[in-house]
């Protein structure tokens, strides 16, 4: 199943009594939530990967003692 996009939903929205103006600004502020959601949601993922690689290439446990 597919999710819908903030656009899409905007659009299955009765807006008739919105004018144009106001709802290509909502379009574009449900555009501009998502593109934010997607950044932080790739620093995250680009964080837990970085410190995921730190940690098994420092782990001492695979280290063997003489």
């Amino acid at each position: 199943m597919k999710t819908k996009s903030l656009v899409e939903m905007l659009e299955a929205v009765d807006t008739t009594y919105l004018t144009e103006h106001e709802k290509a600004a909502a379009i574009a502020r449900a555009e501009a939530s998502e593109y934010t959601v997607a950044l932080i949601s790739s620093a995250f993922a680009w964080v837990k990967k970085t410190l995921v690689s730190k940690r098994i290439s420092f782990n001492s446990a695979k280290h063997s003692h003489a």
